[in-house]
């Protein structure tokens, strides 16, 4: 009989760890550098997680934020760009502090320490101590108390999954075959890259069972997502044996690895236009990238406070500093980094290679649009119609002006608009970072826009990618909350309702190349006090 009450105890231990499993994944934290970030990834659809513009904002799952700042360290690997290298390290060691922040938070709420209510993306509080002690007291035999419950968070010297796939190529992954199990990366090992350590959490498609055998309580070198729950009971038996009387002392301890819901966020948009047509020596992004392709005469950075500038009457640019410390083919790799940040790990690192070798073919008014496809590529076409508000920055983002010359006399004017290069709520204004929504919201699924069902299905969106109507097509006139049903199913049924960007992308960074005429003195200073209105 003891036996059996062991069995059954085991049973209700481990069905404690796995809802505390689940709590930890419903944990989110607000980060000052990334936004929103928790052991899960989570679509734009929590009423907990709102930007300032009323709109919901997607969680970056743990995994996803580190294997993003790896891959993107092998993407400047390959270019031989140092700009991007320095961006990389610049995201690597925020995402440390990220780590600390989560596992401290981890920590704390399954000792039942923390200072302020856990929520999850809808803004529930989650208490996690109070969930297995419960939980543990509806589920107990009758003849079975519990004398003391002790929760912890670790890591696993062996075993544990991710859903985090081996970067592709895999020949360009810098990943050991001992690291990866069925084209999925390892956690809890060291995934080294240019030099630096990079080691991902046990987080699989649903909460699982793990090996008492493997647990390490947490330090400060992994992600500690395992959670481990031990119990002792007393359970009382009438006529136990060796004069133990009618009750023994028993020792219970399971262990859980939380889950992670995959990165359903498709990215957003590039545009980059010639408003003068091609110019000779910029016909390609290698070229753009090309230290001692440019001659600079000045470069000056805007932030944006106030709102969206040229939308919101209050809003206006503000110059960061006389001197900027970029070069122009620096701002073209900086701004590239931050729109590669926003397609997470969709990007395969060959098509990202290919990408910057393409030759543009572009007439004076073509628009060039690049978005992340689901399989990896990128995709690169001509949009006929524009639709995105032109020459907008939003808000707390960042807009560049670039005076420079090539091949001698010509000497473009160059704008940078960067709508993504802020995350979060803190630091990102009121969209927190988000590319801006097209108008109108189903953009991508229209031919006057250079989309088409099939099209935007394979980039995620539209109505095919997001198995999503839009139900309301007035409603972003109206500057409704897009909570307020603006999206129904298919099947014209209540949906939870997305960020109106994730149905067909919103606009991530604009590069508009133009401004060509021959380089005079006369001209330069005519330009500059106009720069400097």
């Amino acid at each position: 009989m003891l036996s059996v009450d062991r069995s059954r105890l085991q049973n209700v231990v481990e069905a404690a760890g796995l809802l505390a499993a689940n709590d930890m994944s419903r944990i989110v934290i607000n980060d000052p550098n990334f936004g929103y970030v928790s052991l899960s990834n989570y679509a734009p659809v929590g009423k907990g997680t709102i930007a300032g513009d009323g709109e919901p904002l997607p969680v970056w799952g743990i995994n996803t934020l580190v294997g993003t700042i790896r891959q993107n360290s092998i993407i400047a690997r390959e270019l031989d760009n140092s700009k991007l290298a320095s961006l990389v390290e610049t995201d690597r060691l925020d995402s440390e502090r990220t780590i600390e922040t989560l596992n401290k938070t981890l920590s704390d709420a399954v000792t039942g320490t923390n200072k302020e209510p856990l929520e999850d993306i809808n803004g529930n509080k989650v208490d996690l101590v109070k969930d297995v002690h419960d939980f543990l007291k509806t589920n107990l035999p009758g003849n079975v108390k519990v004398e003391s419950i002790k929760i912890s968070t670790g890591w696993l010297k062996e075993g544990g999954r991710t859903i985090v796939p081996v970067p592709q190529p895999e020949r360009l992954a810098g990943i050991r075959k001992i690291d990866a199990q069925q084209g999925l990366l390892k956690p809890f090992v060291n995934l080294p890259m240019n030099g630096k350590r990079f080691s991902l959490a046990g987080l699989g498609q649903s909460s699982t069972i793990c090996l008492v055998e493997n647990f390490i309580p947490a330090d400060k070198t992994h992600i500690n997502s395992i959670v481990k729950v031990e119990c002792v009971f007393k359970v009382s038996r009438p006529g136990l044996p060796m004069g133990g009387g009618d009750a023994l002392s028993m020792l219970v301890s399971a262990c859980a690895q939380p889950y992670s819901l995959p990165d359903v966020g498709p990215g957003g948009v590039m545009t980059l236009r010639f408003t003068n047509g091609p110019v000779v020596g910029l016909s390609s992004w290698s070229e753009l990238l090309r230290e001692g392709q440019f001659k600079d005469r000045q470069i000056i950075c805007y932030d944006v406070v106030g709102g969206d500038y040229q939308v919101d009457k209050q809003a206006k640019k503000r110059m960061l500093m006389p001197k900027y410390g970029n070069s122009t083919s620096q701002e073209f790799a900086e701004n590239l980094y931050f729109w590669l940040r926003g397609g997470h790990l969709r990007p395969r690192i060959d098509s990202v290679v290919d990408m910057i070798g393409e030759q543009f073919k572009m007439g004076p008014r073509d628009l060039y649009a690049y978005e992340f496809a689901n399989n990896g590529t990128i995709s690169r076409r001509i949009i006929d119609r524009d639709p995105f508000p032109i020459g907008v920055t939003s808000d707390a983002q960042f807009s560049t002006m670039v005076d420079t010359s090539v091949q001698g006399d010509k000497t473009p004017i160059i704008i940078f608009r960067n709508n993504v290069k802020r995350l979060g709520t803190i630091y990102g204004g009121k969209h927190a970072g988000q590319p801006l929504a097209g108008i109108p919201a189903n953009w991508c699924e229209l031919q006057e826009y250079g989309g088409g069902e099939q099209l935007a299905a394979k980039l995620g969106r539209g109505r095919l990618g997001t198995g999503l109507v839009i139900s309301d097509q007035t409603y972003q006139n109206r500057n409704t909350n897009v909570l307020t049903k603006a999206f129904c199913t298919l099947t014209g049924q209540d949906a939870i309702q997305p960020r109106t960007s994730f149905y067909s992308g919103g606009l991530a960074l604009d590069i508009e190349i133009g401004g060509m005429r021959p380089s005079t003195a006369l001209l330069d200073i005519d330009r500059m006090q106009k720069m400097k209105r």
